[in-house]
């Protein structure tokens, strides 16, 4: 039994081992054959490419050379020009240009000067008569032939200083050099420089190159003359993009890849000799080990039991006779464990991706994405991003009323899951509209996003319905409203930072424009700087005018409108509106202490309305709610002094009488029958300003009217309010505009121009 088993176990496994080595080395002969021819073609066209690139940019370079001499260089001008009697220096100074040129270009044999009206030809070294010059028929074809500035014509001529016995093969350019006389600049490079060349990229004792004209003509060659009647193998032809030539590679004969063939049967001799050795060895290996399954079963049991520490060994009607354990159980459990953990795995994979997702697209709108790059290469297939349909085209949704509306009412997992949701159901609406898109959040309340979008007006248009439809899905499917800015399109994707940036620009000017709405670059103004000096003086008024007591809100109106109106984006409007509060702030610093926390609770409140405000209309709203309460306050305090029908008359007596030059605390004192340090102090209780500085405001606002009703001069406007001394008006009207009076006419004059 024991024998039967033994034999029908070796030979149940022999002819599969037998068929599988026999197609291995069927297969290796075939690919190895196949790998050898691939590579020797791989190898001709990298070899042929290269040449051809070094042969052309070295034409290219002799021909800008000579573009550059004819161009550039007043000697070959002076050759052709000069009178009869400075012939022989010009050509002496020609001589030493076109020696320059073949020195800068030792590519070339030889080159001339053509000089038809002198019937004169200027080498390097001397002067030839044209009608006796060795290569007249070619010159002569060249002047009558259209196309005749592109390197070719291969011919033989006579070595320089040679006897004619002795010739050499060229290849010439020629150029016109002098456009009166119809004068030429003939350069010539040898074909043996260029065979040279093309030997520094091949070796010739078993491959070669071949350079053929257009015409099939052949230029040079690296075969060597009593190579031409051996067998060849073409193995690529390139094309060469500036002469128009074609450059082809082979090798010397076909048999160059017999040497694989020697390899081929010494492996397989070898390959006999193993399958030899392993029917040896598979009769030895199974006579000894005739239970190697089983063993390998119970070693995977015992190490899967091991792991787990015996407790997971079957009990009742699973365990097995005699109380063994169960090792295919073990072995089981061992699976599961390592599903288990591979599942654990493919959700951490999922996690990292998706961080790589959010940190890749954060360098795309950053602009550090460098598609030559190769993480730049995986970053693009990382958002499989169809970028051949179109423009790449960044778009930012913000969530309206995120800070006052979200954060706070909400927990971070609710928040977590309503901008999943959005984000979902916009990616939704981009693949129901065909359109290529990716999109990750950028901060808490903006969802970046790079749409692909078609080329031409169709293309922007289609766009633009896309977004504004996405903007009611998503007011639709979701408890809140979004604001999309849609930015420039781009050539590239690398380019994609400059649409982000267009982006933020317009977000920018959502406190102007509105909230759930698409804005675009048409929707901003044209003015990128506004002017703010018009804002900053009504921001001092406004501050004053509530420090006095006076009506604020009419001017608080006409900034806010003047803001609407104007083209100022959300950074600026914050900036003036910080200006203002600053300005508030500072006049309420000297308020009695009974009105401090009445003006702290209500500043606080004017900084959130600030800060989280969207819109003007919001930010305006709730600023003018608090000042009110402010004012209402200062207004009661006032009321309840015992003085301020007395400072109300002075300060009315001072409206009045504010161009009365001799008008001070005395005459006051005088008028009203008080001490005129009183006057001084109740004035600073009153209205938080001194005296002083209150009748100089009034006279500054006097002279400012005046100065844009009437265009008087500074010295009049001075006299007309109170001013006795120009010097004394120049500094108090510095102090209270930040102007001197002359500035200010400009400025004026300046903005209703």
């Amino acid at each position: 039994m024991r024998r039967n088993w033994f034999y029908r176990m070796l030979f149940s496994y022999m002819p599969v081992f037998l068929a599988v080595c026999l197609t291995l080395l069927f297969i290796l002969f075939l690919t190895v054959r196949q790998l050898s021819e691939r590579s020797s073609l791989q190898s001709g066209e990298t070899v042929a490419q290269n040449a051809a690139r070094n042969l052309d940019q070295s034409l290219l370079d002799i021909e800008n050379g000579m573009f550059q001499l004819i161009q550039s260089d007043a000697r070959i001008a002076g050759y052709y020009n000069g009178p009869d009697d400075f012939f022989q220096a010009s050509a002496y100074q020609a001589a030493t240009a076109l020696t320059g040129l073949q020195t800068r270009f030792p590519l070339i044999h030889s080159l001339y000067l053509v000089k038809p009206g002198e019937r004169k030809v200027l080498e390097a070294t001397s002067i030839v008569e044209l009608d006796r010059y060795k290569d007249l028929a070619y010159i002569e074809a060249k002047r009558k032939e259209e196309k005749r500035f592109v390197w070719g014509d291969r011919r033989t001529i006579a070595a320089p200083g040679a006897s004619e016995s002795e010739t050499i093969d060229v290849i010439s350019l020629a150029r016109l050099s002098d456009l009166r006389t119809s004068g030429l600049l003939v350069v010539q490079v040898s074909t043996a420089s260029l065979q040279r060349m093309l030997g520094q990229t091949v070796n010739p004792s078993s491959g070669y190159l071949r350079v053929v004209d257009a015409q099939g003509i052949e230029i040079s060659s690296t075969l060597l003359p009593g190579m031409y009647g051996k067998e060849t193998k073409k193995l690529a032809a390139v094309p060469m993009s500036y002469t128009e030539w074609t450059i082809e590679s082979g090798v010397l004969q076909p048999g160059l890849l017999s040497w694989a063939e020697p390899v081929l049967y010494l492996a397989i001799s070898i390959g006999g000799g193993c399958i030899l050795l392993g029917l040896v060895w598979m009769v030895f290996a199974t006579r000894r080990h005739y239970r190697p399954v089983q063993r390998l079963v119970q070693q995977i049991g015992s190490l899967a039991l091991k792991k787990s520490g015996g407790d997971d060994a079957p009990t009742g009607d699973d365990a097995p006779a005699g109380g063994k354990r169960d090792e295919f159980h073990a072995i089981g459990k061992a699976l599961d464990q390592l599903w288990s953990h591979s599942h654990q795995l493919e959700q951490e994979n999922e996690r990292n991706l998706k961080f790589k997702r959010e940190h890749h697209f954060r360098r795309l709108a950053e602009g550090r994405f460098e598609r030559s790059s190769f993480y730049g290469v995986l970053e693009e297939e990382l958002f499989e991003l169809r970028l051949d349909s179109g423009r790449p085209t960044a778009v930012l949704v913000e969530l309206d009323q995120y800070e006052a509306r979200w954060v706070g009412g909400y927990s971070d997992a609710d928040l977590q899951a309503m901008k999943e949701r959005l984000q979902a159901e916009w990616d939704r609406c981009m693949l129901d509209h065909g359109l290529s898109a990716s999109s990750e959040w950028l901060s808490d309340s903006w969802l970046g996003a790079i749409v692909i979008q078609q080329d031409g007006r169709d293309g922007e248009e289609q766009l633009m319905l896309v977004m504004e439809q996405a903007r009611r899905r998503l007011a639709g499917e979701l408890p809140l409203t979004v604001t999309i800015a849609v930015g420039t399109a781009v050539e590239r994707i690398e380019a994609i930072s400059v649409s982000f940036q267009t982006a933020r620009q317009a977000l920018s000017y959502k406190v102007s424009l509105g909230l759930n709405r698409i804005i675009t670059e048409r929707d901003l103004p044209v003015i990128e700087q506004p002017n703010t000096v018009r804002e900053l003086q009504r921001i001092e008024e406004i501050s004053r005018s509530l420090r006095l007591g006076e009506i604020w809100e009419d001017d608080l109106g006409r900034l806010f409108a003047a803001l609407q109106a104007g083209s100022f984006n959300g950074e600026q409007v914050r900036s003036l509106l910080s200006v203002l509060l600053f300005h508030i702030q500072h006049k309420m610093a000297d308020l009695p202490q009974e009105l401090e926390p009445v003006w702290l609770s209500e500043s606080v409140r004017l900084e959130q309305a600030l800060n989280q405000g969207e819109t003007l209309t919001d930010i305006g709203e709730r600023l003018c709610e608090s000042l009110q309460v402010v004012s209402e306050r200062i207004r009661g305090w006032r009321e309840s002094k015992s003085n301020r029908a007395i400072l109300q008359d002075v300060k009315k007596f001072i409206d009045e009488h504010f161009a009365n030059p001799n008008l001070s605390q005395a005459l006051l004192a005088d008028a009203f029958r008080l001490h005129p340090s009183s006057i001084s102090r109740l004035f600073k209780e009153e209205y938080g300003i001194k005296f002083v500085d209150y009748v100089n405001g009034v006279r500054v606002e006097q002279a400012s009217r005046l100065m844009k009703e009437t265009g008087a001069t500074v010295q009049d406007v001075a006299e007309r309010v109170g001013f006795m001394q120009s010097k004394t008006f120049i500094s108090a009207f510095k102090k209270v505009t930040g102007y001197t009076p002359g500035n200010y006419q400009k400025g004026r004059t300046g903005t209703e121009e």
